[in-house]
């Protein structure tokens, strides 16, 4: 059980960050709580430094990773919006770089959503490409690797995408939204017309390669996102014709390096 000294440290380190997310400030931060006057001016304007300051910085860090949403929605409005966010869903990492995990969620139920209704997911994209940069380093997985297993063990091995890899399906355009973070404020044209597509994000190297892909492989992605073994793959095929499909599918995407190099525990991994 916590000792009182430190439920009552606990209670003010929560109460002072939730003022600086804008949360109405409780016993902890009144004038007569454990902060003393400082030299000059009052408490309720040093109070406000600190809090426009931790806002100032969060706007900062979501600016880096959404610059499409801030470009839509403009500098106040992205601001105000950032600070409904942390005052939601508050960051709960003390890298700031996570600040925006929880983005696309937020903009699901808020007001901005009935007049921007790709938000949500222009910001879900947003985010896997943030995720696919800082993603870690994996050895990509080529042809060579994959035919130098031999059948028995190529079937029975657990091959996974790289790190940040990801499928993001939307009824958006969304490589024309996104383009608009470049563009002046007379060539933005956002298209509010549904046009549905599945954009493929994965990093190379150092670059981060983003396409749109069909519905097929868009099926077959999201088959091999929790890990795919060709064995258990070729089982719902109906015919050899729909295997042979879907090995040269497996092919084309490893060519493409989409799959990491399996280690020897996950090369002999099975269920």
């Amino acid at each position: 059980m916590p000792r009182p000294e430190s439920l009552r440290l606990r209670l003010l380190q929560e109460d002072f960050l939730g003022g600086l997310r804008g949360q109405p400030a409780c016993r902890w931060t009144d004038p007569g709580g454990p902060f003393a006057p400082p030299p000059t001016g009052d408490m309720e304007r040093r109070w406000a430094i600190y809090s426009s300051g931790y806002l100032a910085r969060l706007v900062e860090a979501l600016e880096n990773d959404f610059p499409a949403v801030r470009r839509i929605l403009g500098p106040g409005p992205f601001g105000s919006m950032t600070a409904r966010y942390v005052r939601r869903l508050p960051p709960r990492s003390f890298d700031i770089g996570r600040a925006g995990d929880r983005l696309a969620a937020f903009l699901e139920r808020d007001p901005l959503r009935a007049d921007l209704p790709f938000l949500p997911d222009l910001a879900r994209y947003e985010w896997s490409l943030a995720e696919a940069f800082v993603a870690a380093d994996s050895v990509p997985l080529a042809w060579s690797d994959v035919a130098a297993l031999g059948p028995e063990a190529v079937a029975d091995t657990t091959f996974r995408l790289s790190p940040g890899a990801a499928l993001v399906r939307s009824s958006w355009p969304l490589l024309e939204l996104w383009r608009a973070k470049d563009l002046a404020d007379e060539d933005v044209d956002v298209p509010l017309q549904p046009a549905p597509c599945s954009v493929l994000v994965h990093r190379v190297a150092l670059e981060v390669r983003r396409r749109l892909v069909g519905e097929a492989d868009a099926r077959f992605l999201e088959a091999a996102s929790p890990g795919l073994r060709l064995s258990d793959l070729l089982k719902e095929a109906s015919d050899e014709a729909e295997a042979g499909k879907l090995v040269e599918r497996f092919r084309h995407w490893v060519v493409n390096g989409l799959f990491e190099k399996p280690g020897p525990s996950r090369a002999a991994a099975s269920h």
